[in-house]
C-alpha cells in the first residue's frame, strides 16, 4: 500500500518531504488531548506489552506503516511536556533542515554535561545496566562495545524515541532492535529473567529492558556515522530550564558547559578530559 519506487521517493524528498508522526495513546479519551499536528495511534493495540513501547514500532514497521511519508516516527503523550515544543514547531524544524536520515529532539539536553554517553548514563541511573546490554549485544552477535563507546553529545543524544526518520534509518534503526528481540527469546530463562526484573527503587516500576532500548538510537548514531542525523537546537537559556529542577544539574550546567562545549567541538577526548567527566558525575552523584 505504502511501496514507491526509490526514484519517486528521492524526487519527492527533494522537492517537498511529507513528514508524519504518530503520537501514542493509552487510555480512552487521551487521544483528544494530543497534539493537533500528530496522528492519534492506538497504543492499548500493543500485542507485545512485555516489550512495552518497542512493539508499537515493530508493529508499525512490519505493516510498512513508516512508509506512509518521507519521514515518520511515533512520539509518546508527553511529547510536549517533556520537550516543551509543539508538534509545529517540530515538523518546521524539520522542512527547515532538509538532507538528513533522522531528526531528533532530547527532552533531556543537560545530561550531556554529567556523563560521556548513554551507557555511562544508563550505569548511573540504573546500575548494572551497562553489562546487560553488553551481554546482549554479545549474544546477538552485534560486534559493538557499548562498554567502550565514545562520546554522545548533543549531536547524537536522546533518551526517548523522539525522533522521524526516513526509510533508510527506519531499516538500520529495526534492524538493530530486532536483532536483540529475536536474541532475548531465545535466552535461557536465568539470563532472561534480568531484562525483565522489575527496579524496585525505580518509581514507575519499570524493568531494565526498556532503559536498553531508549538508548539504542544514540548508540546507532555512533555505530553508523553514515546516518545523518539532526538534533533540535536549544537555545542556551533551554539547557539552564531544563537542568533547573535538580540542583545539583544546575550547578554542573552553570559551572561545565562552556568548558564541555569547547571540549566537544574539538572532538578529541584525551585523558584529562575523561577524568574531567568522571569528576562531573561524582558532583552528580553527591
Amino acid at each position: 500500500m505504502y511501496a514507491r519506487t526509490d526514484s519517486a521517493r528521492a524526487i519527492a524528498t527533494a522537492a517537498s518531504p511529507t513528514v508524519r508522526i504518530f503520537q501514542n495513546y493509552y487510555s480512552a479519551g487521551q487521544d483528544r488531548t494530543l497534539d493537533p499536528d500528530f496522528v492519534p495511534n492506538d497504543g492499548r493495540r500493543n500485542a507485545n506489552t512485555h516489550y512495552r513501547e518497542v512493539g508499537l514500532f515493530v508493529r508499525m514497521y512490519h505493516t510498512g506503516l513508516h512508509r506512509s511519508a518521507d519521514y515518520t516516527g511515533i512520539v509518546s503523550p508527553k511529547f510536549g511536556e517533556k520537550t516543551g515544543k509543539t508538534g509545529r514547531e517540530f515538523i518546521d524544524f524539520i522542512r527547515a533542515n532538509p538532507g538528513h536520515d533522522v531528526y531528533f529532539i532530547n527532552p533531556f539536553p543537560q545530561n550531556c554535561y554529567y556523563t560521556y554517553n548513554v551507557w555511562v548514563h544508563g550505569d548511573f541511573c540504573h546500575p548494572g545496566l551497562m553489562a546487560l546490554a553488553h551481554r546482549l549485544f554479545y549474544l546477538a552477535g552485534i560486534r559493538f562495545n557499548v562498554t567502550s563507546m565514545g562520546r554522545n553529545d548533543a549531536r547524537s543524544l536522546l533518551y526517548s524515541n523522539y525522533w522521524v526518520g526516513n526509510e533508510r534509518f527506519w531499516d538500520a534503526f529495526m534492524e538493530l532492535n530486532i536483532r536483540l528481540l529475536d536474541t532475548l527469546e531465545t535466552l535461557p530463562p536465568d539470563l532472561r529473567t534480568a531484562y525483565f526484573e522489575i527496579d524496585p527503587e525505580y518509581p514507575d516500576k519499570v524493568p531494565a529492558l526498556p532503559f536498553i532500548f531508549e538508548r539504542l538510537f544514540s548508540t546507532l548514531l555512533l555505530m553508523e556515522p553514515s546516518i545523518k542525523g539532526l538534533a533540535y537546537p536549544y537555545k542556551r537559556y533551554e539547557f539552564f530550564e531544563a537542568a533547573s529542577k535538580n540542583r545539583e544539574e544546575f550547578e554542573i550546567v552553570t559551572g561545565f558547559k562552556d568548558m564541555i562545549d569547547e571540549i566537544d567541538r574539538r572532538g578529541e577526548y584525551d585523558a584529562r578530559d575523561m577524568a574531567l567527566f568522571d569528576a562531573i558525575l561524582r558532583m552528580r552523584r553527591a
